[in-house]
């Protein structure tokens, strides 16, 4: 396989798109935190029920993603299950994305744990070839941050997703244009970076099964078959960009969502309320973080088969007080719910995010109760930052407290303290607001 020399030769990466996924990014934090954990089946979650993220000691045995933290004690007994601490993982992926801009200005912050980076034409500033830079962004991250990362180095955004997942954990796959087929034929269709099950059970149907086979079709056989967004992914396998990084940060939200998955699944309708109020006090403590109110709320129960009940509100006037949204979302929720049915997740949406102005505080109440109002969520806001998330809430919201506490309890892992060590990284920022779709069948 063709590699670079010296500064390389420039068919071999035309462009040059490194790609930086973090491995078991999650459960990577907490060791890095606490050393004494290394090596260990560490799993995070405790707080929902399930896994969220697990070290490469915890696959090893079976446990994965998602499945019920009950099942990892049969599993594993001697699991350490800890409660989520996406603070701190916030703080660990800005460093990564600081860290990566050492190297290039051209970073996409894609998620909590990956980003790519455009290095083309940086071969002389950096004096080394372009495999030479995607080590040293590598072993930037691993000495820094005492994680490790997988790595990719391609031509395309694709092609470097490809290569960070083709060694994990710890790897770095370089596939320039000259030798990409020969990581193609071994990646499957459906692995593909964009490539969801439902095209990828339409290729079968084609005899399509690699990567390879699909890269190799002519453009008018694809475009027979396939939507545009697919379309550009198969330019992307045969070396041509499509896909451009997106470099700017993203510093203003029309939404703020927030969900909480639990088992077992429940049919319960003041659990599920109560679940529903949390979800709000939680989303209205980030918008207020960043001055926001909104105006509108969306709020969804997902079944045990994965389907959504889901119903929006448009408020009468802009609001970041959870007690208005649950107000508002009140009358409705009797037709989400559907009694005897089992529930797995809540969810809600703020909506039409704007900046918390004055005079729209004002506009349609009276000043000295919206004013106190203000002032006590302000306290809570200081209170919650001071002894936790959970050290007070709104009584809509105990059912849901308490049950994730027993749940917690009954996994080994007491009130978790939270601590974080603010003088980790340099110049700390607040942590940014992920938001992510709602997804599937909606009634």
């Amino acid at each position: 396989m063709p590699t670079e020399v010296g500064w390389g030769k420039s068919y071999y990466y035309p462009r040059a798109i490194v790609h930086v996924d973090g491995d078991g990014f999650f459960a990577a934090c907490e060791v890095s935190r606490d050393p004494s954990l290394r090596g260990k089946p560490v799993v995070t979650g405790a707080e929902r029920g399930i896994v969220s993220a697990a070290t490469y000691e915890a696959k090893a045995l079976g446990i994965s993603r998602g499945i019920r933290l009950a099942d990892v004690k049969k599993i594993c007994p001697e699991a350490i299950i800890l409660a989520s601490d996406y603070q701190l993982y916030t703080l660990y992926s800005l460093r990564m994305y600081e860290i990566m801009r050492r190297y290039t200005p051209e970073v996409e912050e894609y998620g909590i744990d990956e980003c790519f980076g455009d290095i083309t034409g940086l071969r002389r500033t950096h004096n080394a070839s372009y495999e030479d830079i995607a080590r040293k962004i590598k072993r930037d991250l691993h000495q820094e941050l005492d994680i490790t990362f997988s790595v990719g180095l391609s031509c395309t955004k694709v092609l470097a997703k490809i290569g960070s997942k083709y060694q994990k954990p710890d790897g770095f796959t370089p596939i320039p244009l000259l030798g990409k087929d020969a990581f193609l034929s071994s990646t499957k269709i459906g692995d593909v970076w964009g490539i969801g099950p439902n095209t990828a059970a339409l290729l079968h149907k084609h005899s399509v099964y690699s990567a390879l086979e699909f890269a190799n079709k002519k453009e008018e056989w694809v475009r027979a078959r396939v939507t545009k967004p697919i379309l550009e992914t198969w330019k992307e396998l045969n070396g041509e960009m499509v896909f451009s990084l997106v470099l700017e940060s993203k510093n203003d939200y029309h939404s703020i969502q927030k969900t909480r998955t639990f088992s077992p699944a429940s049919d319960k309708a003041q659990f599920l309320y109560s679940e529903l109020s949390k979800n709000i006090e939680s989303a209205c403590r980030k918008a207020r973080r960043y001055n926001l109110v909104a105006t509108g709320l969306s709020f969804f129960l997902k079944t045990s088969e994965f389907r959504y009940r889901t119903h929006t509100v448009t408020l009468t006037r802009p609001t970041s007080v959870p007690g208005e949204l649950i107000h508002a979302l009140e009358p409705f929720f009797a037709q989400v719910y559907k009694k005897g049915m089992r529930y797995r997740t809540t969810g809600i949406t703020l909506l039409g995010l704007r900046e918390a102005l004055p005079e729209q505080l004002d506009l349609f109440a009276a000043p000295g109760h919206t004013e106190g109002r203000r002032r006590i969520f302000e306290q809570v806001d200081t209170l919650i930052e001071k002894f936790g998330r959970d050290s007070i809430y709104l009584g809509s919201s105990a059912k849901a407290i308490i049950a994730r506490k027993k749940s917690a309890e009954g996994n080994g892992v007491g009130s978790a303290s939270k601590y974080r060590p603010r003088s980790l990284f340099n110049a700390e920022k607040r942590p940014k607001l992920f938001s992510l779709p709602v997804l599937g069948d909606v009634y």
